[in-house]
């Protein structure tokens, strides 16, 4: 589905946090459009209430189930699989900046333990009955509190999400099945695994064709049926993902097109502007303002 420019503007308020530590929301829908990959800056916490929905974070596909929670980090494309709507689509999101995470980890490293590179993947939090309840009860009270804007309602937030962090990570820690990755075809993730390693070489379909061995219209079918993406899209989210962080780790704009595989800068440019509806030097200038705004939070 095509955006409009105010569709997409919506998109980008989401996208970029207005408040300096997390937001929370609350939907339920009898109907949705079909919701293409998307990534943010922030952490995201989805906890699913009802529907029938698959969901797909990077490479894994999850059959969800109500009760289950996905804990998906910044930079990582995810998006809904819509089956029918028999059932509402019902979730809670939470979103929590970087920097508010990286204040947490600093008070307790523990609540850091599922960044750690060896259990990455692991999105999926699928707990007993007991879990289930309690992770409800966390969502519905944080929604609450946040919107009526109680009195406490931040310190409440980060002790809720704290908590949801402590089940997630204890579980993990003890290799629970209670913590699970998704589902995947072996030759697409070789394939997300080849272009996330060479953003700046040759992607072309046909180059690709020859290193796996295979036909570059099995390649696109795989990206359609699975990432519900074209092959060139998912090429040039990645680039601009690269992008967008190496502007963040302080290359010049103007260089940037030579650290995530565009030709020149003015291709990098028109893309960058066409996707997030700013350019490089504004998102920069946003950012910026948001590391000012945070300072002294939490």
């Amino acid at each position: 589905m095509t955006k409009t420019d105010r569709e997409r503007q919506s998109w980008l308020f989401k996208h970029y946090m207005t408040e300096l530590d997390f937001e929370v929301e609350h939907a339920v829908d009898n109907d949705y459009h079909d919701v293409e990959p998307h990534y943010h800056e922030f952490y995201e916490m989805y906890f699913f209430a009802g529907g029938h929905v698959d969901y797909i974070v990077d490479d894994q596909q999850f059959q969800l189930h109500p009760g289950d929670l996905l804990i998906i980090p910044p930079n990582v494309l995810h998006n809904p699989v819509f089956h029918d709507f028999d059932i509402p689509y019902e979730r809670y999101v939470v979103w929590i900046s970087a920097n508010a995470l990286s204040r947490l980890i600093r008070q307790d490293a523990d609540c850091g333990y599922f960044l750690q590179q060896d259990i990455q993947g692991r999105y999926l939090f699928r707990g007993d009955e007991a879990s289930v309840i309690s992770l409800r009860g966390s969502f519905m009270t944080l929604f609450h509190s946040y919107h009526e804007r109680a009195l406490c309602y931040r310190t409440e937030g980060i002790s809720v999400i704290m908590h949801i962090l402590t089940l997630y990570n204890r579980a993990l820690a003890a290799e629970t099945s209670q913590v699970q990755g998704g589902t995947h075809g072996s030759l697409l993730t070789d394939i997300l695994h080849y272009v996330q390693g060479n953003l700046c070489g040759d992607l072309s379909l046909d180059k690709l064709a020859s290193v796996f061995y295979t036909n570059k219209y099995h390649i696109s079918h795989l990206f359609k049926q699975n990432m519900h993406i074209s092959y060139y899209q998912y090429v040039i989210q990645m680039r601009l993902i690269t992008g967008k962080n190496s502007i963040l780790d302080g290359v010049p704009v103007a260089k940037v097109w030579e650290t995530c595989g565009f030709s020149d800068h003015a291709g990098f440019y028109r893309a960058f502007r066409k996707w997030y509806g700013i350019s490089p030097n504004h998102f920069k200038k946003l950012h910026a303002e948001q590391l000012e705004r945070s300072d002294g939070s939490l």
